[in-house]
């Protein structure tokens, strides 16, 4: 195969014009690069190199012995101990066909982009060599690297094996788990791929991909099932600095009693409480239901105490619960003339789980009915036995309406505060929790706390939950503005940024940068719970559903007037669900309804329920246009029965069947006109011509059709009556013999109710 000049050039590493120049200073006729080079040509070119002389007294001597020196465009080589001038020719023609042998064989094998690739890094690699020296390398060299590069490329090329090896000992480590950690998050601590993460949720049953939320106790089994030590982090450092925060240097002071009134529904709690307090709480409720939680401070003779009062509707049984978890004393109110009822009950289980002392009032002794007797023989096989029958339940005959036995309970009530010995810390900053929140159209948010500890100052800056702010102002329970509140103290404040949850802690923090990150940390934990949630939920509705027909599922937007109410209807309307339909709650707030609810209702196509709420005009026209389901309530169960109904509408009808009648056949005959007919007799019911027909050979059903054919004698009927005989032809169907029966049915269909 014949070499150009381009190619030689190429081996060599050197432009072709330098190349050309070279050969014609040889007396070589070159002057193109597509001229064919001859072994006698670089015969003639190498002789030339070796004779030329340099003028320059410039020189450096090569990596292999070579001393070089240089001045303008000519080199003169010169061995320092031995000369190449015996073999020179022979190596250097061996390893030009060697390099020829090459190119053939591989040539297919390799890309033009390799090898240019390959060219000009060892361009790059001789230039940053030489340029500090000057230095030119010989003919033999450039061949001999030339061929020994590209055979290491070759190499490289084709050698499947990778140029490094990972390390085979697997470190253990101590990896610790927040409550809830992002898949990649987790992955990243562990060092290892996200994908042997999700591999690993996969052979658990847990279906997430890399960006998704997990629980803690999920994310220790992935941990140790990979290898690792799994550590749970009770609680962050931001919550723990907000703890040791609150430290007061006083000694403990006496504080007044906080008690919780509870009790089934219309059995005089609030009347109760409004009689203590000389007002009409109850005729402001809704249906005469106490809705929310009241916090009341009272003023008695026997001393000054907080009230609350519960709701006692079903459905405000976590309302009640966070009574009894703030309060001292639990009076109990229990009609006498109905006795102990469900959320009587419950109300005795709030009060025992939180281990408070329970007074019982036994209200309505003044009505007809009335068995105090009975009431507290219940109360007694409910473990709440009567002082006066060897317990330690004080109980006290009353009537709400009347005042009869109210100053007999305060004194209980005091008696019972004494004994427990109440104190609490009066300085240094406040904290306590939310008895109750709400929206309000002209003050903003405003929040009832009750204070636990320290006292509750005009300018404080409160954190509760996510929601942080300066007191504006606090005011008592008989509506008046104060500056400051002790221990024990049921007020309501303004400032705060946001609506807190009823039940959230509240706490006075030192500066606006604290309370932020203590709020901006909470807030990401709800939201990260709240993704866990869904998730869970998703995942739980897609492994229910597998084999079975999906859910019917009613999309809820809730707005109400306050926190509290907010959650009991939260808490009800979760509770609602079946095995056929469920309620999702989109989105649940306080506050009128919004433009954004009624878009996000458009969205996700939901319906929208306000209690004691209105919306805007914005809102209205969002509803009217789209024609959005909405339905304003002010009574809970009106609420629940309203989305008991629609649940229902969701459903798909029930098909019941019911048989009209049943004809035995006689015997079977070939009609010209119908084909094969059964004569039959009527034994049960009546035939009709237009309901649909099953065959029945043994009792068994063989085939349901209909009929084509319904003959009496030789006339076409619509109905044969029971006790007659009769004709019948079944449509595509052929195998009907003596002895079957014919039972003619109608389907129905019924309305499902939850």
């Amino acid at each position: 195969m014949a070499i150009t000049v381009k190619d030689f050039a190429k081996t060599l590493k050197i432009p072709d014009k330098a190349l050309i120049e070279r050969m014609q200073k040889a007396g070589l006729s070159h002057s193109k690069s597509s001229d064919e080079i001859t072994p006698s040509d670089k015969q003639a070119l190498l002789k030339f190199l070796k004779g030329s002389k340099s003028s320059s007294s410039k020189s450096v001597t090569s990596e292999s012995g070579v001393k070089v020196t240089s001045k303008g465009k000519s080199a003169s080589v010169q061995t320092s101990k031995k000369s190449y001038s015996d073999n020179i020719e022979a190596k250097r023609a061996a390893a030009s066909e060697q390099l020829k042998e090459q190119q053939i064989k591989r040539k297919e094998q390799l890309k033009e982009a390799v090898k240019e690739k390959q060219v000009q890094k060892k361009k790059k690699t001789i230039k940053n060599k030489q340029a500090p020296q000057h230095e030119k390398v010989d003919v033999k060299d450039q061949l001999s690297s030339a061929v020994d590069a590209f055979k290491k490329k070759e190499e490289n090329i084709f050698d499947d094996k990778h140029q490094f090896e990972a390390p085979t000992e697997f470190i253990k480590k101590d990896i610790e788990v927040p409550e809830t950690i992002n898949v990649g998050e987790l992955a990243k601590l562990m060092a290892v791929k996200g994908g042997e993460v999700v591999k690993n949720l996969m052979s658990l049953g847990v279906v997430a991909t890399i960006n998704d939320v997990i629980d803690q106790e999920t994310a220790i089994l992935v941990v140790e099932e990979i290898g690792h030590n799994g550590i749970a982090i009770e609680q962050e450092n931001l919550e723990q600095d907000l703890a040791n925060l609150i430290q007061y240097k006083d000694e403990p002071k006496s504080r007044p009693a906080v008690i919780t009134v509870m009790g089934h529904v219309d059995h005089g709690k609030t009347t109760l409480l409004d009689f203590i307090r000389k007002t009409k709480v109850v005729d402001g409720e809704a249906g005469g239901i106490t809705q929310h939680i009241g916090a009341y401070e009272v003023d008695t003779s026997k001393g000054r105490l907080t009230f609350i009062d519960t709701p006692g509707h079903a459905a405000f049984s976590s309302m009640r619960a966070r009574g009894a978890n703030t309060t001292d004393i639990v009076v109990l109110v229990v009609a006498a003339n109905d006795g102990i009822k469900p959320q009587t009950e419950e109300a005795i289980n709030h009060a025992k789980a939180a281990d408070v002392s329970i007074v019982v009032a036994i209200n309505k002794v003044d009505l007809e009915g009335a068995d105090i007797d009975k009431v507290k023989g219940d109360l007694a096989a409910k473990d709440l036995t009567p002082e006066d029958w060897g317990g330690n339940i004080q109980m006290v005959p009353i009537s709400a309406l009347k005042g009869d036995g109210v100053d007999e309970l305060l004194e209980r009530i005091a008696l019972e505060a004494e004994i427990l010995e109440l104190k609490a810390h009066h300085d240094g900053a406040a904290q306590g929790v939310v008895i109750e929140s709400e929206l309000d159209k002209f003050r903003g948010s405003v929040a009832t706390f009750l204070v636990q500890n320290g006292t509750l100052n005009v300018g404080d800056l409160v954190v509760s939950g996510n929601a942080i702010g300066k007191v504006k102002s606090i005011i008592n329970s008989d509506g008046n503005k104060i500056k400051s509140a002790l221990p024990s103290a049921a007020v309501e404040i303004l400032g705060l940024n946001l609506v807190p949850n009823a039940g959230d802690q509240f706490q006075v923090v030192e500066n606006e940068k604290q309370a932020r990150e203590i709020a901006e940390y909470r807030l990401t934990k709800e939201k990260e719970k709240k993704l866990l949630k869904q998730k869970d939920e998703s995942a739980g509705d897609l492994f229910e559903t597998l084999g079975q027909e999906a859910k019917k599922v009613l999309n809820v937007i809730i707005k109400t007037d306050v926190g509290g109410t907010c959650e009991a209807i939260t808490a009800a309307l979760n509770d609602l669900g079946t095995e056929k339909a469920k309620v999702k709650i989109v989105s649940s707030g306080v506050g009128g309804i919004s433009e954004s609810d009624a878009n996000l209702a458009v969205a996700v196509d939901s319906i929208i329920l306000g209690f004691n709420v209105r919306a805007d005009s914005t809102a209205k026209k969002i509803i009217e246009s789209e024609s959005i389901q909405l339905s304003y309530h002010s009574i809970i169960y009106e609420l629940l029965d309203d989305v008991k109904a629609r649940m229902s509408g969701l459903l798909d009808p029930i098909v019941k069947e019911e048989i009209v009648g049943t004809a035995e056949v006689l015997e079977v005959f070939n009609s010209p006109k119908f084909g094969q007919v059964a004569g039959c007799n009527v034994v049960e019911g009546n035939v009709l011509r237009n309901k649909p027909v099953r065959v029945l050979r043994d009792e068994i059903v063989i085939f349901e059709g209909e009929l084509n054919s319904l003959r009496r004698f030789k006339e076409d009927v619509n109905e044969v009556k029971n006790g007659n005989e009769c004709g019948m032809g079944i449509k595509n169907y052929k195998d009907i013999k003596p002895g079957d029966k014919i039972e003619v049915f109608d389907r129905k269909e019924e309305a499902q109710v939850i």
